[in-house]
């Protein structure tokens, strides 16, 4: 009996670990003291030929550079960690960012989730171009991750426009965690478009928001301008229980 309740406890532990996103692994790991390494370079197996990125955007400021991706899932499954390859070039074609330095944050290579015939935006604001970025390549690889049976609901209050002396434009609110999971370093994303362009986009993280009902703080900085422009702020789920 002993044996048996062993070998299901083995089978548990694979199971949840199979269903686990590269998100969930990472906080899992650190609970027990452990990191999760991220290896140094994206080698995406196979091509994505159920999304389509439908939009591309690359964004310079004062502040820096972001790539910003507008994805559309042709099909009616969703999909969740899709990697994300980038390739930023200066005006001679040399590359200058590769979004596959050792340690990178998990949602800078990853499209966390989309759901089946939706339509999503992904940014990467982090882009530390080693000279002046004027193009880019991309290249959407196929999901780490297991398509939740249910998605957590996380409710974005409507987005004000603010200045930070310091860091310049920025959107701020609040978010709330409707569903009965907490999430583990959720992201944000803020896009701001004018004529059917974007003209800014940033990110924003919360550590942890909890199924308390109650609200908390976001603050997001903008690569660009968004002033002017119609700004959509929206939340990823990270974790799916």
């Amino acid at each position: 009996m002993r044996r048996l309740l062993s070998l299901l406890s083995i089978v548990a532990v694979l199971f949840a670990t199979a269903c686990e996103t590269t998100r969930e692994k990472s906080a899992r790991l650190e609970a027990q003291g452990q990191k999760l390494a991220v290896e140094g370079k994206i080698e995406l197996k196979q091509t994505n030929r159920d999304l389509q990125v439908t939009d591309d955007f690359l964004l310079t400021d004062q502040y820096g550079s972001a790539v910003v991706l507008r994805v559309k899932n042709k099909s009616a499954k969703g999909q969740v960690d899709v990697p994300i390859q980038v390739d930023v070039k200066d005006a001679k074609g040399k590359s200058v960012y590769k979004n596959d330095t050792e340690g990178l944050e998990d949602g800078l290579i990853h499209l966390q989730i989309i759901g089946p015939k939706e339509e999503t935006w992904w940014v990467n604001d982090q882009v530390l171009a080693t000279g002046k970025p004027a193009s880019f390549n991309y290249e959407v690889g196929v999901p780490d991750g297991q398509y939740p049976a249910k998605v957590p609901e996380i409710q974005v209050s409507k987005p004000k426009l603010e200045v930070d002396p310091t860091s310049g434009l920025k959107v701020a609110g609040t978010v709330v965690n409707k569903s009965s999971i907490e999430q583990v370093d959720l992201l944000l994303y803020a896009v701001a478009t004018k004529g059917g362009k974007v003209v800014a986009a940033g990110r924003g993280l919360i550590p942890k928001l909890k199924t308390d009902g109650k609200g908390e703080a976001y603050n997001i900085f903008f690569i660009g301008d968004p002033k002017g422009a119609e700004i959509e702020v929206f939340a990823t789920p990270t974790t799916f229980g």
